[in-house]
């Protein structure tokens, strides 16, 4: 069955950073198509400022990136323009207090408490929308939190989506509670969805080109159309920085950019990686009825769908280019996948046992794609990280339509690395840990994006683009910094500290060995020695090395006298990059204690408030992942 048209009147808007955001979106417009609600799904940037004239009813699902900002698809368009985007428009001051009165609005934030500005974006936008513009809440706004600490789903770790679920329910009811009555052929008519049994046709579908007699074999390095602002660089260097017995491949990874590419500290630099040909040719041994379609030339019907096109689109269209370069076969299936997938499982002379086998796969399938209770769906997935490929091959019955592969199968998004070069270097320096681990079902897994690194040979080149973050827009000049940073956070600190914008710098720097993963060792050590900076060290497996320090948090507790001088009578910026999880919480109550114990403040109240005006001046910086 094909999908409704878009209307003005709805609207579902998303910022996504990691593709929560994106997936609960695609969720919800999902269910509004079933239920025959016309509606228009986009990120929040490629928004028309027009359309929210016409708007009547707005559903804004945001995380929260960085500093408290919105994510990159919820400032700027999908050419990377902030020039009359929606919310550029909405922060005009002179916009009338009663501007958004006509609309009707819920809202949905997802965040991670580990951060201090903690689900900040959605409240941003409900400040702005609500509170200055007049706009009316359906009900109250929603926040999750990917930590779980918030809103946990019966101990399953997947707690996001529980408080997803509860907004759903809301939305859903409130329309067809508001809208019962449908026009049927110029008829009113009850609101009934439409049967999950039948698989809802996207807007666009792939169809053979007209030149289908034409098989394409790629033999010239791929090009990629329709991205401007995306660019090649070369690889000049790929050495691994940790010593080979050890667990973690950390690379120096440097390329040749552009000429004149301005970056600046805490700027990142976004990444296009692709499957590997193993991985494709396994997804169309599952699937083989589309082999004999895998090389042929295609087409779009109804225009390329927006999610391909960043980072372009591969410029001769197959089946073979779309899964090797477009989508993410090997990532773990989120819900949606499943919603979209499992009316396909038909294919019972593939089954050992026929039909009874037939129906357990359509029905387990269905129960991880409708079952809001996701204990099975993360036992399933989640929990042994099990990919797209490995579901496909599990589950025989599957024979999916070719056409409609970019509905159902998820994109590859862009990976984001911090900068470790010197600003506005024009060879560029990432610092890259190598993601490989073993499962509880003892398979090996691997990165796609780091994998796809990890093999790339000098001369080689690939997609990128760089994002200014601005981090220390704020903060250029200042007479101290501390600087905390464990792991691969050590990347944004080597820029930062080669910028030279500061002659006052505390580094804390961890790790698990000394002598093998000492990131930079004699890199840090020589800026020691030359007073470019104070290197504090520790290694938490490390007892010979690192006795009686283990964590980082430990080390600015043993200096603390001295640090809380620093931020009390130098201003001293704080920045905090690494791991997210307890790393960020831990190192956070610590300069709580700092700040009690030499800073004179008396309550843990006094001192949290001292750090969270120094988050709105700018001064307490987070980057964590």
């Amino acid at each position: 069955m094909t999908q409704t048209k878009a209307s003005k009147r709805i609207a579902i808007l998303y910022g996504s950073e990691t593709g929560n955001a994106h997936d609960f979106a695609s969720i919800l417009s999902y269910k509004l198509r079933r239920l025959h609600f016309a509606h228009t799904l986009s990120t929040i940037g490629n928004y028309s400022p027009s359309h929210i004239l016409n708007c009547k009813y707005l559903f804004v699902i945001c995380s929260t990136t960085g500093q408290g900002e919105i994510p990159r698809n919820g400032q700027e368009r999908s050419d990377g323009t902030r020039n009359n985007t929606l919310w550029s428009f909405l922060k005009r001051k002179d916009l009338p207090e009663d501007f958004l009165s006509h609309v009707h609005v819920s809202f949905l934030g997802l965040g991670d408490s580990s951060y201090p500005k903690f689900n900040y974006a959605i409240k941003k936008l409900h400040e702005r929308i609500v509170n200055q513009l007049g706009a009316k809440e359906l009900f109250a706004r929603l926040e999750a939190d990917e930590q779980c600490l918030i809103g946990s789903n019966k101990g399953t770790g997947a707690g996001i989506e529980a408080v997803y679920f509860e907004f759903e329910k809301k939305t859903l009811k409130y329309l067809c509670d508001t809208f019962s009555l449908r026009k049927l052929n110029g008829e009113l008519v009850k609101r009934q969805g439409i049967s999950t049994d039948l698989y809802l046709e996207p807007i666009s579908s792939l169809k053979k080109s007209d030149e289908t007699e034409n098989m394409i074999h790629n033999t010239e390095p791929p090009r990629f159309l329709g991205d401007d602002n995306v660019k090649i660089g070369t690889v000049l260097n790929n050495k691994r920085i940790t010593a080979e017995p050890h667990f973690q491949d950390v690379r120096q990874f440097v390329f040749k950019g552009i000429e004149h590419e301005e970056y600046y500290p805490g700027d990142t630099i976004s990444m296009y990686p692709c499957n590997s040909d193993e991985a494709v040719n396994q997804f169309l041994s599952l699937q083989p009825h589309w082999s004999n379609v895998a090389d042929m030339p295609l087409e779009f019907n109804h225009g390329i769908p927006p999610d391909l096109m960043d980072g372009g689109l591969i410029g001769k269209l197959t089946l073979r280019g779309l899964l090797k370069y477009h989508c993410d076969i090997e990532s773990i299936p989120r819900a949606s996948f499943f919603m979209k997938i499992w009316t396909f499982a038909t294919e019972i002379d593939k089954l050992e046992r026929g039909r009874e086998q037939l129906e357990q796969q359509r029905e387990k399938l269905r129960q991880f794609a409708y079952d809001e209770d996701m204990q099975d769906l993360f036992d399933y997935c989640n929990r042994p990280r099990r990919s797209i490929l490995e579901v496909i091959e599990d589950f025989g019955s599957l024979k999916l339509p070719w056409e409609h592969m970019t509905d159902y199968l998820p994109i590859i998004k862009p990976r984001y690395f911090s900068i470790s070069s010197a600003p506005c270097d024009p060879n560029i320096e990432l610092t890259i840990a190598i993601v490989k681990y073993k499962t509880i079902l003892r398979r090996i897994r691997k990165g796609v994006c780091t994998e796809y690194v990890s093999k790339l040979a000098i001369g080689d080149s690939f997609r990128y683009k760089v994002q200014n973050k601005g981090t220390f827009h704020h903060n250029l000049k200042k007479k101290s910094m501390i600087l905390v940073s464990p792991g691969v956070g050590i990347a944004p600190m080597m820029c930062l500290i080669r910028s030279n914008i500061c002659k006052d710098i505390s580094l804390f720097f961890g790790n698990r060995y000394k002598e093998h993963d000492f990131l930079y060792e004699s890199t840090l050590r020589e800026w020691h020695n030359d007073k470019k900076i104070s290197l504090y060290t520790c290694f938490s497996r490390d007892k010979e090395n690192s006795s009686d320090i283990k964590y980082v948090q430990d080390n600015l507790w043993k200096f603390g006298e001295e640090m809380t001088r620093k931020i009390l009578n130098n201003e001293a910026l704080i920045f905090i990059c690494g791991s997210s999880g307890k790393m960020p919480i831990q190192v956070r109550l610590t300069f709580v204690e700092m700040l009690k114990k030499w800073g004179n403040f008396e309550e843990d109240e006094q001192a949290a408030d001292y750090l969270r005006q120094m988050e709105k001046n700018y001064r307490y910086l987070q980057e964590t992942w």
